[in-house]
């Protein structure tokens, strides 16, 4: 199967650990991800993300007692700049990355997430 090519129409799903505070807050009594959800870390060479087409929410979160899902439109990174591409797991061929330091569109990527499953 070749590989699939991300476009902004896409819906990319990011997993969320529960039991991490930063990555979480409170807005009218909702708790949603924070832009600390969506912050590539030092030794990360992009934000891992599944994509939606390919999975499913149940399918990304695997534990749902330990992580939550957010799903948001890949029209956002695609727009600043970034390349989002698949990036096949052995056990997750929904498995991509958004290749970069995601830290200046963090907030974005927070605000644009249109639903979280907890």
């Amino acid at each position: 199967m070749p590989d699939y090519t991300i476009k902004s129409i896409d819906d990319l799903y990011r997993r969320v650990p529960k039991k991490n505070p930063n990555c979480w807050k409170d807005i009218n009594g909702k708790k949603v991800p924070s832009s600390f959800a969506f912050k590539t870390k030092p030794d990360e060479d992009g934000l891992s993300v599944n994509i939606a087409v390919l999975s499913s929410f149940q399918e990304t979160v695997i534990f749902s007692d330990l992580f939550g899902v957010a799903k948001f439109p890949a029209s956002i990174p695609i727009e600043e700049g970034y390349e989002c591409r698949q990036d096949k797991k052995t056990d997750n061929p929904a498995h991509a990355l958004i290749v970069g330091d995601t830290r200046p569109i963090a907030k974005k990527l927070a605000g644009a997430s249109v639903e979280i499953f907890e």
